[in-house]
């Protein structure tokens, strides 16, 4: 602890929780000022408040635990929920070929990569599935340029359905196997297992949401109740059969995709995670990262920083080619499947942060990880921004940036 001797770390619930909203409420403002994304900000902020640093805040205190945790699920969940079902009917084949290429060839390379820098098959599965994954982050650019129904750009939103879901289902398995019941037999018992809870929950909440949608006509706040409720009660399903609590966040944002999507109540689950949760998750991120160790992966394990890095952004590429004969799609369509294939936060993080606290991943895999972030968060939005103009033919005009994304 650089600082400990000049602050003991609050414990105590009520100034925890101030210090956090007090971050959560003048950080972002002060990142999109600058045209950097919030969560850089947010992560920043957890590293200077944490024990590395002037050790305000301790990542075990019952409040961060609490508010991060539902803030790692609430992650997940709108990850599910901000999928566009509809789209990916539409695109159904489409999506499901770019989504196996987007899956399993950065499956693939991080497995490799895990395995050439001396891990163990699990770690080097479970650093694979990280690469598999991609977050929608840059959804707000090509639905600005008027692309999402643009066919390269709806197979790759579709793709995120079977993307997120292979990626979580390998993390289940290898936590399943770090948990020491890893024989053949307990893994198709697991697999087994799994399958029946996506199924119930996936065909059992819809009916059950839009019921109590119906039942709870123009009543709001019952409405949130009941998808809040869900949220939690999905994953703590999942938990008590040893799946990760993220799957059941996810899922259960799934499960209630098509019931939310004209209902006003929507804008208010949105609001409330990002307002009060999720920059909790972030800050929480950074309070569990060393700068020192940080900086020691980077500079004298940076090898594993850039084969990580240099794969997903490679492998991601090389999947987008698999298709594109296939699909007959165009090299500047090929560049804007690539780029919004690229930025890395829900299913990375939240997963990167389950694999560090089952041991199976080192803390340099985990720096690494936090640095891919970082990279995608902020190169993505850039290109995918340049690859959509180049689509709809328009001058890129002087002095004009990508969009940023926010929180809110």
């Amino acid at each position: 602890m650089l600082f400990a001797a000049i602050a003991v770390p609050i414990q105590a619930p009520l100034p925890a929780m101030a210090l956090l909203l007090m971050t959560a409420l003048f950080l972002p403002p002060l990142f999109r000022a600058l045209k950097l994304p919030e969560l850089l900000g947010l992560i920043l902020a957890g590293v200077l408040l944490g024990p590395s640093l002037f050790n305000i805040l301790e990542p075990k205190a019952d409040t961060v635990v609490l508010l991060a945790g539902i803030g790692k699920l609430y992650l997940m969940f709108l990850a599910g929920l901000e999928i566009d079902l509809s789209q990916f009917q539409a695109a159904r084949d489409r999506s499901l070929r770019f989504g196996f290429a987007t899956f399993a060839i950065p499956l693939l390379v991080g497995l490799l990569i895990g395995l050439g820098f001396g891990f163990g098959w699990n770690s080097a599965f479970l650093i694979g599935s990280l690469l598999a994954s991609h977050t929608l982050l840059t959804l707000p650019i090509v639905e600005h340029y008027g692309l999402l129904r643009q066919r390269a750009v709806a197979a790759t939103l579709g793709a995120t359905i079977f993307t997120d879901i292979g990626a979580l289902l390998v993390l289940a398995v290898c936590l399943a196997v770090q948990s020491g019941d890893g024989g053949l037999i307990a893994i198709v018992r697991d697999l087994l297992i799994f399958s029946v809870f996506i199924t119930l929950v996936l065909y059992g909440v819809k009916p059950l949401s839009r019921w109590f949608f119906r039942l709870a006509h123009n009543n709001e706040r019952n409405q949130f109740l009941f998808i809040f409720l869900v949220l939690l009660l999905v994953s703590l399903g999942a938990q008590a059969i040893q799946l990760d609590m993220i799957i059941g966040a996810f899922l259960a944002g799934l499960a209630v995709n098509e019931t939310l999507q004209d209902e006003p109540v929507r804008e208010k689950v949105d609001f409330f995670g990002k307002v009060m949760f999720l920059p909790c998750f972030f800050i929480d991120i950074g309070l569990l990262l060393n700068p020192a160790a940080f900086w020691e992966t980077l500079t004298t394990a940076g090898s594993l920083t850039f084969a990580i890095v240099g794969g997903l952004f490679g492998s991601k590429f090389l999947a987008a080619i698999a298709v594109k004969q296939w699909e007959g799609y165009s090299w500047p369509e090929v560049r804007l499947m690539w780029s919004l294939s690229l930025p890395q936060v829900a299913a990375t993080l939240a997963a990167a942060q389950a694999g560090l606290q089952a041991q199976l991943l080192s803390p340099a895999v985990f720096d690494s990880i936090i640095a891919l972030v970082l990279i995608t968060v902020l190169v993505g939005p850039l290109l995918t921004d340049r690859f959509a103009q180049q689509i709809c033919s328009v001058p890129k005009r002087e002095g004009r940036s990508a969009p940023v994304p926010s929180l809110d």
